[in-house]
């Protein structure tokens, strides 16, 4: 008999760190329920600064502009140069067309708080593009097409209006007819599992193990998601705390 389903849709911004964050703790939730449940994860778009430009912008500045010069003369010492804007939730959508939005959020993430790359350069996004697997000539097609925009569009009106979110990261998660836990922010492995044990048990599955413990959840990963890499994000969470 096949594992049961259980349902992730995550409302988030590329030019949020505490995203980065909540994808790793995420990632590593995931891992630790391995064969226990099968995962449809779904990232949707939350445009922080829906004027953002198109072309993108420094991290720095886009900072400074959102909260204060104090914040982004952290951020300097800890971040490197990126950038966010619709194309980049636009790649995101098309990935999802293949059940590879967590993949290609993922992915995003890392280049832009790992790498110091600019995701909202359509180069950088074509290069990714092909990193998921996808058609370099369907990406081209894609990217900057009036579908796409609609669909960014579309994700953020429901997020905001129609879900009534207000801060990201926010997870949505359930399992067949279980009642959907939300979860907003970068909530700790911990939480994660206990809310996919939560509606397993509802939905009628095998519950899940007990939550990992934190020695062991540090040492999970798949190979692509690394301690440094968490390390990293959460150094770019503190430095955009700072006051």
């Amino acid at each position: 008999m096949a594992p049961p389903t259980i349902r992730v849709e995550v409302w988030s911004d590329i030019a949020c760190p505490w995203c980065w964050v909540g994808w790793s703790r995420l990632q590593q939730a995931l891992d630790d329920l391995q064969g226990q449940a099968t995962f449809d994860v779904r990232w949707r778009a939350f445009l922080l600064d829906p004027g953002f430009p198109e072309a993108g912008e420094h991290i720095e500045s886009f900072y400074s502009r959102r909260y204060g010069p104090d914040q982004a003369a952290a951020l300097r010492q800890r971040l490197h140069d990126g950038g966010e804007a619709g194309l980049a939730h636009e790649l995101i959508a098309l990935s999802g067309r293949g059940r590879r939005s967590h993949d290609a959020a993922g992915l995003l993430f890392r280049c832009t708080y790992e790498d110091g790359a600019n995701v909202s350069e359509r180069q950088e996004l074509l290069d990714a593009a092909c990193k998921l697997g996808l058609l370099r000539d369907e990406g081209e097609a894609w990217l900057g097409s009036r579908e796409a925009a609609a669909m960014v569009a579309a994700e953020d009106s429901e997020g905001k209006h129609k879900r009534g979110i207000d801060a990201v990261p926010t997870f949505f998660i359930r399992c067949g007819g279980s009642k959907e836990v939300q979860l907003v922010g970068a909530e700790s492995v911990k939480a994660f599992e206990v809310a996919f044990r939560k509606v397993l048990h509802e939905a009628g599955g095998t519950p899940a193990s007990p939550p990992s413990s934190p020695k062991k959840a540090a040492a999970a990963g798949t190979g692509e998601l690394k301690t440094a890499t968490v390390a990293g994000a959460q150094s770019a969470v503190r430095a955009a705390a700072e006051e």
